[in-house]
C-alpha cells in the first residue's frame, strides 16, 4: 500500500448534506451537496503538510464555488488519499455530472485516487482498541494519539446539521443565529475537517 503513493500527497475530505426537499436547481432528492473541503498536502516523505480549506458562506449553491477552488490546490501528479474511495469518490462523480466542464477534470483525480480504508476495512491492519470497527473514528485514536473525543463537532451528521443552521437553511431554534454564534461553528466546522485529513497524513506513518 505504502509503495504505491506518489508524491505529492494529497489528503482529502469532503463534509456534505443532503435534504428530502431539493434546495437548489437539478438536485435531487438526498443528493450530497458538498459544502466543505479540507485538504493537507504533502511534498516529499520528510516534508511538512500544507492545509488548506474552503467552507460556504451563505446559503447558494456552494458546489462550483468548491470546485473552483479545489481545482486550484490539486496539481497534475500525485495521489489523492481518502479515507472511504465511495464516499469521496462518489461527490466527485456527482459534481462531474452536475458541472459537464469540469469532468474531465475530475476523471482524472478519480484515477489518482487511494482508498486510506482498505488496509483496515480488508483487516490487513487491525488494533483491539478499534472494537471491530475500520472507521477513521476508531483507527485515528488505535494508532496515533490523536481523537475526536471533546470536540464541539465530531461526526459528519453533525457537520452538516450545524452548516445548515448557520447558513439559515435550517434552523434549530426557530431563530437565526448570532454573528458571534456563526463564527464559533465555522471555527468548529473547520477544525473538525481538518482534523479528518490531518489524522490522515499519520496513519501511514
Amino acid at each position: 500500500f505504502i509503495n504505491s503513493l506518489e508524491y505529492p500527497l494529497y489528503f482529502l475530505d469532503f463534509e456534505t448534506f443532503s435534504t428530502a426537499i431539493p434546495l437548489y436547481e437539478g438536485v435531487r432528492p438526498y443528493q450530497r451537496i458538498p459544502f466543505q473541503y479540507s485538504i493537507h498536502i504533502l511534498d516529499a516523505i520528510d516534508g511538512q503538510p500544507s492545509h488548506y480549506d474552503f467552507l460556504a458562506e451563505g446559503a447558494e449553491d456552494p458546489r462550483e464555488e468548491l470546485l473552483l477552488n479545489l481545482r486550484k490546490k490539486i496539481d497534475e501528479t500525485g495521489s489523492i488519499i481518502v479515507y472511504y474511495e465511495s464516499f469521496e469518490g462518489g461527490v466527485l462523480k456527482e459534481l462531474a455530472e452536475a458541472f459537464p466542464d469540469y469532468s474531465q477534470w475530475i476523471d482524472s483525480i478519480l484515477t489518482r485516487i487511494v482508498d486510506l480504508y482498505k488496509p483496515f476495512g480488508n483487516f490487513h491492519y487491525y488494533h483491539s482498541s478499534q472494537k471491530g470497527s475500520a472507521s477513521v473514528k476508531n483507527v485515528l485514536p488505535a494508532i496515533t494519539n490523536l481523537s475526536y473525543e471533546g470536540m464541539e463537532i465530531a461526526d459528519g451528521m453533525a457537520a452538516s446539521v450545524y452548516f445548515l443552521y448557520i447558513c439559515g437553511n435550517y434552523d434549530i431554534n426557530e431563530s437565526r443565529p448570532a454573528k458571534e454564534e456563526v463564527e464559533k461553528v465555522r471555527k468548529s466546522l473547520i477544525k473538525y475537517c481538518g482534523m479528518d485529513t490531518g489524522g490522515m497524513i499519520h496513519i501511514p506513518e
